[in-house]
């Protein structure tokens, strides 16, 4: 893997993140980060945070191109109409 140096800035800011997130992935991916900031093998960090090399490496890749740390998240498209939605969270709330 090429050298990854971070600024002093980019570091703070990182821990900053890491000091308020409540997110135990992105705790993961910042540590990813840092640690292949301060010239820590993928295979080393993977052992440490217990996750896959091609996990980590896929964490370091989107900090690099698009300063990504959160997981992405959303669901899929409902496959109801409106209609069909509707009775639905009715029916649950009459039986739950």
């Amino acid at each position: 893997m090429l050298e990854f140096i971070l600024t002093q800035q980019q570091k703070s800011v990182l821990e900053s993140r890491y000091k308020i997130s409540r997110d135990a992935r992105e705790f993961d991916r910042i540590k990813a980060v840092l640690l292949r900031s301060e010239d820590r093998s993928v295979k080393t960090i993977s052992q440490s945070l217990r996750k896959t090399e091609h996990s980590i490496a896929l964490h370091i890749n989107d900090y690099l191109t698009k300063e990504k740390l959160k997981p992405e998240r959303g669901g899929s498209e409902s496959h109801l109409t409106d209609e069909q939605s509707k009775a639905l969270i009715e029916h649950i709330s009459e039986h739950t």
